[in-house]
């Protein structure tokens, strides 16, 4: 019995002791992945983080330690103990992002090294996985995050957010304040053929709601309304950025 109930205490540590990724979205993505805005300066348009982007600080990170235990070593010194002479950013970087507040005490050694190892061999293979899903370039990975951030902003409160339960006909389904997102997608994609001509249409559509436009006709306008134009709310960049998220959000 002792035995029993020593296993079960060992692997309920084990089930809330959390990944490495778990620990990464915990702790360090609300400002090392999370896109907060835009900058257009200089040509061209980037994302800008609240801290320097994740993978650039664990590309840097690899060339300044050259083996992954030293990489791991001075992850688990810097989070618990951050200082500006250890910085691989230098002054610029404290004083746009100010410095990283310690996490000590926030996780034990195991899990601070769970992270480490997590940064080292997995973040950028999961970057990579994901830019072979899609069938994109990292480049465009980072946009289509900044496309999901538009969609939870603008799209999601209608097209996603179920609002009641319709139990006519012997079936429950969902009832959402728009026609159903992946509903649009995929009917959207039928009828244009094409990537470009949805991205085209998700553009055009956003900007100026016509009933005319609609795929859906008469009767979703009568039973939803014309959906609110987006005009001037998002520049140019942003709604193909959005497109871009919607075409592939989808992909089975």
């Amino acid at each position: 019995m002792k035995r029993i109930v020593l296993f079960t205490a060992l692997s309920a540590t084990m089930l809330f002791a959390g990944s490495g990724k778990d620990l990464f979205t915990k702790y360090c993505s609300s400002c090392h992945t999370t896109v907060m805005g835009l900058n257009e300066s200089g040509g061209e348009v980037t994302n800008v983080y609240g801290a320097p982007y994740a993978k650039d600080v664990i590309s840097k990170l690899k060339n300044e330690t050259k083996t992954k235990e030293e990489f791991i070593e001075f992850v688990k010194d810097y989070i618990n103990e951050p200082d500006k002479r250890k910085s691989l950013y230098g002054k610029k970087a404290i004083k746009d992002f100010g410095l990283m507040p310690s996490l000590k005490g926030a996780m034990s050694d195991s899990e601070s090294a769970r992270l480490a190892e997590y940064l080292y061999d997995g973040y950028e293979e999961e970057l990579q996985e994901k830019a072979e899903v899609l069938n994109v370039d990292e480049k465009t990975v980072k946009s289509v995050s900044h496309g999901e951030v538009l969609f939870n902003k603008y799209c999601a409160t209608c097209h996603t957010t179920v609002i009641a339960l319709n139990e006519s006909g012997g079936e429950i389904t969902n009832v959402y304040g728009a026609p159903y997102a992946k509903d649009v997608v995929n009917k959207l994609r039928a009828e244009t053929k094409s990537k470009e001509a949805f991205i085209e249409f998700v553009k055009d559509y956003i900007n100026e709601p016509d009933k005319r436009k609609s795929l859906y006709g008469k009767k979703a306008i009568k039973d939803f309304g014309l959906m609110p134009s987006l005009k001037g709310v998002m520049s140019d960049s942003d709604s193909i950025q959005l497109a871009e998220y919607l075409y592939h959000k989808y992909d089975k």
